[in-house]
């Protein structure tokens, strides 16, 4: 388990304030200057409607910040009352503590589902219930008894939502939440007892057929039945025959994030490793290490190594602005945060290079984006940002080879401006972001 811990930050990330326009750090790449000028206007107007849309998917009245009444006579769940959406379920632990008094009364009320009474300590099912419900009584003894019989459904089908339930007694109100939440069956995967049942070695190959049969030979000194994966853009497909290598073509040059959805896509362990075709397998490179990690924390999501000693990683600051202007994103280079619990030549980052071990389901949710075809990396771990547990760990590499002369590669492997261009502008729309800072 991950275990917080202090630490001081080199800027303020945590200050919450209410929505309002963020501000690019010095420097930034502000991204509505690379909309051509006739088309902004149109361009914000659709943003503006679909980041409304994006909202109403993913917030709900649980964002609602709540304040709890001081010296409160009302006692009622704060936290972790989860109900199945349309089902019936007692309120656990409602009650008023009081002075004496000739009579109690109290309400209840909620907006998205209904009130009712059941017998105390049963569920049963649901009644003709409303979404006010008054109790009076002489005794507090017996009002009690009645607050442990109400019961709360929701009176719609959602699968992930939230109402909030308004208990009032004299002039004391409270206001909690509760969450309806569609149970969801696990994935679970049986991991057996060798490393070829834990992880599949995935890549992409375009035009490096040499490079990749390298890459196929060093990882069989190690991993002679582990199965490689191969998504081909090539232009024109040479067929690989090996054993344990399955080779997927792909129509000519779909690009880099296409062709990691097509390989993971294919996937049925639990973990897969990504590297390049260019990669070279080495004494240092033991799977089962980053398999151990992953297993002993199973919070995270991903876990990166080092390239010939290159760890590249980084951190992520986010903050999300106004509904208009959109949100600034500082990516900063060697950013990390805590160590993990027993590796200590672990930690938690936002992103990792691209010699990687990934939880299968989780990376599958996320995806790449196919748009980006040559100029890609860091934007799958943008969009997995809150998303995805990441970690990046320099006990375990991987080689590379050394560059070979391949003109018609390089002449589709170098993006041109037009490339970085149609990212900036994709940033601005689809993570709906004002400015980018790298540091």
């Amino acid at each position: 388990m991950i275990e917080p811990q202090m630490r001081k930050w080199s800027r303020p990330i945590g200050l919450v304030r209410p929505p309002a326009p963020c501000v690019c750090p010095a420097k930034s790449l502000v991204l509505e200057e690379k909309i051509p000028s006739a088309q902004r206007a149109a361009i914000l107007d659709r943003r503006t409607k679909e980041y409304k849309k994006h909202q109403a998917r993913t917030r709900s009245s649980l964002n609602t910040l709540l304040f709890a009444p001081s010296n409160s006579p009302l006692q009622y769940p704060i936290q972790g009352f989860t109900v199945p959406p349309m089902a019936t379920t007692l309120i656990p632990g409602l009650a008023v503590h009081s002075q004496q008094r000739s009579r109690y009364k109290v309400s209840l009320n909620v907006t998205r589902g209904v009130l009712s009474l059941t017998e105390a300590g049963e569920a049963g099912e649901a009644g003709d219930g409303t979404n006010l419900v008054t109790l009076e009584t002489q005794s507090l003894e017996e009002l009690n008894n009645l607050l442990a019989s109400v019961a709360y459904t929701s009176t719609m089908y959602h699968i992930n939502t939230g109402d909030l339930v308004h208990f009032m007694f004299e002039h004391h109100e409270a206001v909690f939440p509760v969450l309806i939440r569609q149970p969801t069956l696990p994935v679970l995967y049986d991991m057996g007892t060798d490393i070829n049942e834990h992880v599949t070695v995935t890549t992409k190959t375009f035009m490096r057929y040499k490079e990749l049969k390298v890459l196929i030979s060093s990882l069989r000194r190690f991993y002679k039945n582990m199965t490689l994966i191969v998504a081909d853009d090539s232009f024109k497909p040479e067929s690989i025959a090996e054993d344990h290598v399955l080779q997927y073509i792909m129509p000519g040059g779909q690009g880099w994030f296409a062709g990691r959805n097509l390989a993971i896509s294919q996937v049925t362990t639990k973990y897969f490793l990504w590297v390049d075709d260019d990669f070279l397998f080495t004494d240092h490179t033991k799977i089962e290490d980053l398999v151990e990690v992953m297993e002993a924390i199973p919070e995270l999501d991903v876990v990166g190594g080092s390239v010939e000693g290159n760890q590249f990683f980084f951190s992520i600051v986010y903050e999300e602005g106004d509904g208009v202007a959109g949100g600034c994103l500082y990516r900063k280079s060697k950013g990390k945060f805590q160590s993990l619990p027993n590796y200590p030549q672990c930690n938690i980052v936002n992103g990792v290079v691209n010699f990687f071990l990934g939880r299968t389901d989780a990376v599958s949710r996320v995806g790449f984006d196919p748009k980006l075809k040559r100029v890609a990396h860091s934007e799958f771990f943008m969009d997995g940002l809150g998303r995805l547990m990441i970690a990046s760990c320099g006990h375990v590499s991987i080689g590379h080879q050394k560059k070979a002369a391949n003109a018609e590669y390089q002449r589709f492997r170098n993006p041109e401006a037009s490339d970085s261009e149609y990212k900036e502008r994709l940033h601005y729309y689809k993570n709906h972001l004002k400015c980018i800072h790298y540091g």
